[in-house]
């Protein structure tokens, strides 16, 4: 008995060590690189990290669409810093299999800058060693002007073991004077979902709530309307980056941290093949699809959150005050009869349109009819304001005394009549979204269930990036070196425990691939 005691305790010793050993080794992995994940995520919004390992590269390089989105000037930037740094020897050996971190933040003059951020395995970096290039080196104060040639410029900043690079002196500056004794949940959130994404290439990881001063120098308005998703975002994503020569694909998660947040609602709501769809105009150029599977689970998650937000008393004076006036309990209409699925849409035009699913639109019809008033043939318009937005929550605050029409089991809003005439006039001659050839590849080449599915067609799109985008973005998005060639974005998001499992997608324009095709054989 004695034996196996002594042995239990010396087994129990063991497993501690091996357990000490590998937790102090895996702390050792991740601390070389907190300092400079830490310094760039206190600033950047969208963060891109890899290892720096030449399959990557390799993977990279054949990558049109990365040089798409990030337009001519970065990407030959970011080119000429792979040719002459990463790929030397000298540099190489000293940052071989490092994490690198990317960090896209907002710049001087409506620019979009970056810092580049690695850490080397010597104790201490020495800058002779960037003497040994065909480069250009000279002192900017506490940082370096690097050149190669006449074209390519960047500065750099080294930090005991830590490499610093950037297009811009003042981005440099800015991220180096970071407190790094403040909390930045932004690095910790990446920190834990590095350990998770270990075995992935490259991932990216944006922070929602500081995104605003980003889009700020892309967008030529405030983030309203069908803008609004991204505005005041206390929300994380982790998006591990799939290569692919006719899309963009990144899959992972969105985590929304504020309880507040209007798409928390749906956290505990299952996925839906979304169906809601097949209604769509063949013009629209955006959408935001909202799948309800429990709806009374849902209206008293959103009753509370309009509690919060101290509209509760608000809604319920309105409740009575139409209940004294029409003789009609308000909660024997949408509650009732709503179905499964919401959508709000813009078409090209810029007007935007709102769908509600509903079961039997005949008895919802008769119910509505003294809160309404005859306007046109299948047209009717409320006598009350905001009625939509009390059931359904921020994307029906939009429609707050519309037009609507009851068809096929749908329950369809606007703020003008002609809008609504517009989507009469497609449904009843069968020009839907559905029908078009874009739409079909796009759906192809995404999954067919959602809790929530944002959607962008690129073509409808164009007058409403040319009004919303600053010129030089809009040149961008234009250009056949920008993303012209490409077709469809979604976002789609499923609940799951809590988050949402995401897939980001950015189609290319089919036909441009097949003309592609043809050309290579």
């Amino acid at each position: 008995m004695r034996k196996i005691y002594i042995l239990l305790i010396l087994l129990t010793l063991g497993v501690t060590g091996m357990a000490y050993l590998y937790f102090s080794n895996l702390n050792k992995e991740t601390s070389a690189s907190d300092n400079s994940l830490n310094i760039v995520s206190a600033s950047a919004p969208i963060i891109f990290t890899f290892e720096n390992d030449k399959s990557f590269y390799e993977i990279l390089s054949g990558q049109q669409i990365t040089d798409n989105i990030l337009g001519e000037e970065k990407s030959k930037l970011l080119g000429a810093l792979r040719e002459n740094i990463v790929k030397n020897n000298n540099i190489n050996q000293l940052i071989e299999g490092e994490k690198i971190v990317v960090g896209f933040l907002p710049g001087e003059d409506n620019k979009v800058d970056f810092v580049m951020a690695t850490q080397t395995k010597k104790a201490q970096l020495d800058l002779a060693l960037f003497t040994k290039l065909n480069v250009s080196l000279k002192k900017e104060g506490n940082f370096h002007e690097v050149n190669f040639g006449d074209s390519v410029k960047f500065y750099l900043a080294i930090n005991q073991k830590s490499i610093l690079i950037s297009n811009s002196l003042k981005a440099l500056s800015q991220i180096s004077s970071i407190d790094k004794t403040k909390k930045n949940g932004f690095a910790e959130y990446i920190k834990q979902n590095i350990r998770v994404n270990k075995n992935t290439l490259a991932n990216i990881y944006i922070d929602y709530a500081k995104l605003p001063l980003l889009l700020k120098n892309i967008l030529n308005t405030n983030l309203t309307g069908e803008l609004s998703i991204f505005n005041k975002q206390d929300t994380y994503a982790s998006l591990s980056y799939n290569f692919g020569s006719d899309k963009l694909l990144l899959n992972g998660y969105t985590d929304i941290q504020n309880s507040q947040n209007y798409f928390k609602l749906f956290v505990d709501q299952k996925e839906q093949k979304i169906n809601i769809d097949q209604l769509f105009p063949e013009q629209t150029a955006n959408y935001t699809v909202l799948a309800i599977d429990d709806y009374q689970k849902w209206s008293s998650a959103l009753k509370n959150l309009q509690k919060e937000q101290k509209e509760d008393i608000k809604i319920s004076e309105q409740y009575e005050a139409i209940s004294e006036k029409y003789r009609i309990d308000i909660s024997q209409t949408f509650p009732r009869y709503f179905n499964k699925q919401l959508a709000i849409l813009q078409l090209n035009s810029g007007e935007k349109i709102g769908i509600i699913e509903i079961k039997n639109g005949d008895k919802l019809g008769q119910l509505l009819l003294d809160l309404s008033s005859d306007y046109a043939p299948d047209i009717r318009i409320f006598k009350e304001a905001n009625l939509l937005a009390s059931f359904f929550g921020e994307p029906f605050k939009k429609f707050e005394r519309p037009f609507y029409t009851i068809i096929d089991n749908h329950f369809v809003v606007a703020n003008y009549a002609s809008t609504l005439q517009v989507f009469l006039n497609s449904y009843k001659n069968d020009h839907s979204l559905v029908s078009t050839q874009t739409y079909a590849h796009f759906k192809d080449q995404t999954s067919s269930t959602a809790t929530i599915a944002f959607y962008i067609n690129n073509k409808n799109s164009s007058d409403i990036f040319g009004r919303n985008l600053k010129p030089a973005y809009y040149k961008q998005y234009r250009s056949t070196k920008g993303i012209k060639e490409y077709s469809s974005f979604g976002y789609q998001l499923s609940a799951d425990n809590g988050k949402f499992m995401s897939n980001i997608v950015l189609l290319k324009n089919q036909t441009k691939i097949e003309i592609d095709s043809l050309k290579n054989n």
